[in-house]
C-alpha cells in the first residue's frame, strides 16, 4: 500500500475520530440534530466534503462510555463516478475516561465499524480523491510520534468493501472484508485476521504484531509477521517495521509461492513471463519509492534460483532491476519467453493449469511454435533491465551448456542484447527485438552460431566419435504479430549454416549416400573419418517461406547438393538432396533423398525421380523405382568433384558483410597449401 493511500485510509479513520470527540462535547449539551449540523459543518469546511449523518446518533456517558452513530456518509470528489467515499453503517466506540482523565491516555476498549465502504481512486490526469484542500492538510491528523497512537483494546470490522480504481496504471482492486477483528492491550500481542475476496479470488489475511506497549515504544522496532493466502499464492513476511504507523522501515524476510510468476501482474503490477510454480525466499527492504527482494534464493520449476531484484515505483513507468542466477537451469523452464507453456517437458513440476493448457497444444501435434497471444498491456506497464546467467542447463535433447541474457524493457519495447547460449562447445547469440508499442507488433531476431561441434548434435551415436566438424552461420529475420507462431509465419530474411574444415564419420557419410557397399566395409573395417572440406546451407525468403539457395557438403568421399525450401508458417520441410560419390562402388543405391514433413515428425526417405514421398504408395513405388534404376546411374562410377569452398564461403559473407560469423568460420579451416595470398590474408581476418 502507497503511503497515500495509508494516510487517506488514517486520515478517514482520524475523521471518524474527530467525529467522536465531537459527539461527546456536543451530545452533552445539545440535542443530536444540533449535533449533527455542527459536526458536519466542521467536517466540510476542513475537508471541502459534505459530511453526513443520516441515523441515530447515541451517548452513554459512564468511566467507560460508549458513543454510536450510524447512517454516515463522506462526500466523493466532484469528478467520481461514486458519490460517496467512504460510508459506514454503524460507528461504536468505547472511550475509557478513567485512563483518558488519570493518566492522558486514550484508551478504547471496542470499536465497532460494521458496513464500511471505501472508494479510493484516481483519474486519468493523476489527481486522486483522498487528496483534500489545504486546510486539510494543515490539520494532520495522522499522529506524529508512536506514542500518541491510541491503544484499541478490541477492533471489530464487519461486512467492509475496499473499491480501489487507478486510471494512470489501470489498476483495480475490490476488496471485500467479511469479518476483521485485532485485540491486545498493553504486553498481549495484536493479531488480526481478515477474510474476503481479492479480483474475484478467495482471500485470507492474518497479521501478528507486537503488543500495542511495543507499537508505542518509539525506540524499538515494531515486530510483525503477516500470512497471506490469495488463490494459490501464498506468501509469508516476517521481520520488523521501523516506523510502524507509516508502514516504512521494513526489516523483513518474504516467503513467497505460486503457480505462475505471470500471475503476479494484477497484485503488483510487475511483468514476469510464464513460469512453472515456484517459491522464493528473501530479504524485502523499502526506502522511499524504491522495493528491494535482495539475496533471495529458491526454486522456479525445476530451477534454481537466487539473485536481487530492484524496484523503482517513482517513474511513471516501474523501473525493474534484476541480476538472476540459476547453478541448474531447466530449459523447458525458458519456455514462457517465447509465449509457451512451461514445465511441461517431463509434466513434473507443471502447475494443474498449465498441464491442461499443454494438453490442448499438444492436440496440434505437427506444430512446435506456441501461439499463446503477448499481452502488449503488460509490456507497457513498466520497464525492466534483467540479467539472468544459468551456469548449467539442463536440455536432454539440446546440446545446451549455458546462458549469459541481457534483457531490456523500454516503452514497450522489449530486447536482448543479446542473450548468450553456449551451445555444443561453441556459442549462440541471439539479438532480438520486439516492438509492442506498435499494431501490429514487430520483431527482429539476429541469432550468430559460432564454432558449434557437430559431434555434440550426433548425441551419443557411432558417428559421434568420429565427428569433429565446427558449425557457424547467421540467422537474421523479421515479421510481425501477436504470437511467435504469427511472427514466424510472416517472417523474411536469410539465414546459412556453414561448415569448413574438421572431420566427420566415413560411414555416415555412406549411408547418407546409400552405398551399400562402403558401408559395409565400414562396418567391418570399422568406421573411419574422412576430412570435411566445406559445406553450406543458404536460405532466403518472406512470409514465412524461405527457400533454399544453396545446399552443399563437400567431403573428402562426396559431395552433396540439395534444393527445397522451409514453410515457417505451416512449420513444415521439403527439401530434396543427392549424394555424389568421388570414387567408384560395386554396389550402391546411390538416389535423391527427400526431407519431407512438419518439423516435429520429419520423414527421410529416397525419391529416385523426385515424384515425392508424402504417402506409403509413393514410397513403395520409389523403393522399387530405385532398385531398377540404381545399376544404370553413371554417377556410381565416382563423377563428383571438389567444390570451390572458397566461392562457396564468398556467398555466405554476403549474409554476413562485417564477417561477424565468416570469420570463424575461415579459422576452422586455415591456409591451405598453394592458396593465394589474399585468400590466405582473408582466412587469417
Amino acid at each position: 500500500m502507497t503511503k497515500g493511500k495509508r494516510r487517506a485510509l488514517i486520515w478517514t479513520g482520524s475523521v471518524f475520530g474527530i467525529v467522536a470527540v465531537a459527539l461527546a462535547i456536543f451530545i452533552s449539551t445539545l440535542d443530536q440534530n444540533k449535533a449533527k449540523k455542527y459536526i458536519s459543518a466542521g467536517v466540510t469546511k476542513a475537508t471541502g466534503r459534505q459530511l453526513s449523518i443520516k441515523g441515530d446518533i447515541n451517548l452513554d456517558l459512564g468511566w467507560t462510555s460508549r458513543l454510536s452513530a450510524s447512517e454516515i456518509q463522506f462526500a466523493n470528489a466532484d469528478w467520481s463516478q461514486h458519490p460517496q467515499m467512504a460510508e459506514v453503517g454503524l460507528f461504536d466506540v468505547e472511550i475509557d475516561l478513567w485512563q483518558l482523565l488519570t493518566k492522558f491516555r486514550l484508551v478504547l476498549p471496542t470499536v465497532t465499524i460494521s458496513r464500511p465502504r471505501m472508494v479510493l481512486e484516481k483519474n486519468a490526469e493523476g489527481t486522486a480523491n483522498w487528496e483534500f484542500r489545504a486546510a486539510a492538510a494543515a490539520a494532520q491528523p495522522v499522529p506524529e510520534k508512536r506514542s500518541e497512537f491510541p491503544v484499541i483494546q478490541n477492533l471489530v470490522i464487519k461486512d467492509g468493501a475496499l473499491l480501489f480504481d487507478d486510471q494512470v496504471s489501470k489498476t483495480q482492486a475490490d476488496l471485500k472484508l467479511i469479518q476483521a477483528e485485532a485485540a491486545g492491550f498493553l504486553d498481549a500481542p495484536v493479531k488480526l485476521k481478515a477474510e474476503g475476496t481479492y479480483q474475484k479470488l478467495p482471500l485470507t489475511i492474518s497479521l501478528d504484531g507486537g503488543s500495542y506497549e511495543n507499537l508505542r515504544n518509539s525506540k524499538d522496532p515494531y515486530p510483525l509477521q503477516i500470512n497471506l493466502v490469495m488463490g494459490k499464492l501464498i506468501a509469508k513476511i516476517d521481520g520488523n517495521l521501523t516506523e510502524p504507523l507509516e508502514m516504512k522501515g521494513e526489516d523483513v524476510t518474504l516467503d513467497i509461492q505460486g503457480d505462475d510468476m505471470a500471475n503476479l501482474f494484477p497484485l503488483i503490477r510487475l511483468v514476469f513471463p510464464k513460469t512453472p510454480p515456484y517459491r522464493l525466499k528473501g530479504h524485502l527492504k523499502h526506502e522511499g519509492s524504491v522495493w528491494s527482494f535482495s539475496n533471495f534464493s529458491g526454486r522456479v520449476g525445476d530451477s534454481d534460483l537466487h539473485g536481487n531484484i530492484r524496484v523503482d515505483t517513482a517513474p511513471k513507468r516501474p523501473m525493474l532491476q534484476a541480476d538472476l542466477v540459476s547453478n541448474l537451469l531447466d530449459f523447458d523452464d525458458l519456455a514462457g519467453f517465447i509465449g509457451g507453456t512451461p514445465g511441461t517437458g517431463t509434466g513434473e513440476t507443471a502447475s494443474e493449469e498449465q498441464k491442461k493448457q499443454a494438453a490442448v497444444d499438444n492436440q496440434e501435434s505437427d506444430r512446435i511454435f506456441p501461439d499463446q497471444r503477448y499481452d502488449l498491456e503488460r509490456l507497457g506497464a513498466m520497464d525492466a533491465d534483467v540479467r539472468l546467467r544459468a551456469k548449467r542447463i539442463l536440455a536432454p535433447n539440446l546440446p545446451i551448456d549455458d546462458l549469459n541474457a541481457t534483457l531490456n524493457l523500454n516503452d514497450g519495447v522489449l530486447s536482448f542484447a543479446p542473450a548468450a547460449f553456449g551451445v555444443a562447445n561453441g556459442s549462440m547469440e541471439i539479438y532480438s527485438r520486439f516492438d509492442g508499442s506498435k499494431r501490429p507488433s514487430k520483431v527482429k531476431i539476429d541469432a550468430r552460431l559460432r564454432q558449434m561441434d557437430l559431434k555434440r548434435f550426433l548425441g551419443q551415436s557411432s558417428f559421434a566419435q568420429k565427428s569433429l566438424a565446427p558449425i557457424s552461420g547467421r540467422i537474421v529475420l523479421s515479421g510481425t504479430g501477436e504470437s511467435f507462431r504469427e511472427l514466424m509465419a510472416t517472417a523474411s530474411g536469410n539465414s546459412f549454416l556453414a561448415m569448413s574444415g574438421g572431420q566427420i564419420s566415413a560411414m555416415l557419410v555412406e549411408l547418407a549416400g546409400l552405398d551399400v557397399a562402403e558401408s559395409l566395409g565400414y562396418l567391418v573395417r570399422g568406421d573411419q573419418s574422412i576430412a570435411v572440406r566445406c559445406g553450406l546451407l543458404d536460405l532466403q525468403g518472406q512470409n514465412g517461406q524461405m527457400a533454399v539457395q544453396t545446399l552443399v557438403f563437400d567431403s573428402a568421399d562426396t559431395v552433396i547438393h540439395g534444393e527445397g525450401k522451409i514453410d515457417l508458417r505451416d512449420e513444415r520441410v521439403d527439401i530434396v538432396v543427392l549424394p555424389v560419390p568421388k570414387d567408384f562402388s560395386p554396389l550402391s543405391l546411390r538416389s535423391y533423398i527427400r526431407a519431407h514433413g512438419p518439423f516435429n515428425n520429419l520423414s527421410v526417405f529416397p525419391d529416385p525421380i523426385k515424384t515425392g514421398t508424402d504417402s506409403w504408395i509413393k514410397k513403395i513405388f520409389n523403393v522399387l523405382t530405385m532398385l531398377v534404376l540404381s545399376p544404370f546411374q553413371p554417377r556410381d562410377i565416382g563423377q563428383g568433384t571438389d567444390v570451390d569452398c572458397d566461392a562457396l564461403m564468398d556467398k555466405a559473407q554476403r549474409h554476413d558483410p562485417q564477417g561477424i560469423v565468416v570469420k570463424d568460420i575461415y579459422k576452422s579451416s586455415g591456409p591451405k597449401a598453394g592458396e593465394p595470398a589474399q585468400r590466405q590474408a582473408s582466412r587469417a581476418r
